[in-house]
């Protein structure tokens, strides 16, 4: 089996969203729970587009919440790294 058996791409855009949209609302004590709430979601999202319960479903909502979060932190780690658009000319020195 491969892994697009089990990461639900519409499912993990849905739960991508969602968690842009309830990350700065949430509290800094709450945000280390946001894997948990993006597995959830996927989950619900899984059974709510299949309209069933099977355990294959469940894996897949979970494969496809945990992506979501390994997304962004690849969206991060692109586009907001403090590496980012880094000058070659500065050598090392990143404060400015």
């Amino acid at each position: 089996m491969e892994i697009k058996d089990y990461v639900v791409v519409t499912v993990m855009a849905a739960v991508w969203i969602i968690l842009q949209i309830v990350k700065p609302l949430i509290g800094e004590n709450f945000k280390k729970y946001i894997p948990l709430i993006a597995a959830l979601l996927g989950v619900a999202f899984t059974f709510w587009i299949n309209l069933k319960f099977d355990f294959t479903l469940f894996l897949q909502g979970i494969a496809s919440g945990f992506a979501a979060t390994g997304m962004n932190e690849g969206i991060n780690a692109i586009f907001f790294s403090e590496t980012a658009g880094y000058n070659d000319d500065k050598e090392g020195d990143t404060n400015g």
